[in-house]
C-alpha cells in the first residue's frame, strides 16, 4: 500500500471543501492508501481549523482533528532535516522522512518546488 503525507493544506481542503483533496481522504477511509501523519502534524492542523475564516465552532474542530487521527498512522519525529525555509515544510519533510511514506501531498510552493526528497516525492493533490 502507499504510504502519504498530507500536507495540512490538503487536508484542510480536503475536510471542508470537495475536489481532489477530498478524493485523497475517501482513498484513505477505503484502505487503497495510508495517511502518515505526526503529533506536530496534527498540532498544526488544530491550530490552522481554530482559525475565524473557516468559521468552525469546537466541536466541529476537534471532531475533524479527531477523524484525522483516526485516518492516519502517527509516527513519531526522530528526524531533524532543515529542508527548506519555513520550520512547519521541515516539519513536513521530517514527518515524511520518519514515516517511510513515498509521497508528500502539498500545495505549498516551497514544498513542491522540492520535487523530491530523498526517495520521497512531492507533489500536488493533482
Amino acid at each position: 500500500m502507499v504510504r502519504i503525507v498530507l500536507d495540512t493544506n490538503i487536508l484542510v481542503s480536503g475536510l471542508l471543501y470537495s475536489g481532489k483533496p477530498r478524493r485523497l481522504i475517501g482513498l484513505a477511509i477505503h484502505g487503497r492508501i495510508e495517511v502518515v501523519s505526526s503529533i506536530e502534524m496534527i498540532s498544526e492542523l488544530r491550530e490552522v481549523l481554530s482559525r475565524e475564516k473557516f468559521g468552525l465552532d469546537t466541536g466541529d474542530q476537534v471532531s475533524m482533528v479527531d477523524f484525522v487521527i483516526r485516518l492516519s498512522r502517527i509516527t513519531i519525529l526522530k528526524s531533524k532535516f532543515k529542508a527548506v525555509k519555513d520550520p512547519d515544510d521541515d516539519m513536513v519533510i521530517n514527518t515524511a522522512y520518519d514515516g517511510k511514506v513515498t509521497y508528500i501531498v502539498s500545495g505549498d510552493k516551497d514544498l513542491l518546488e522540492l520535487k523530491q526528497f530523498g526517495e520521497i516525492r512531492i507533489v500536488k493533490a493533482s
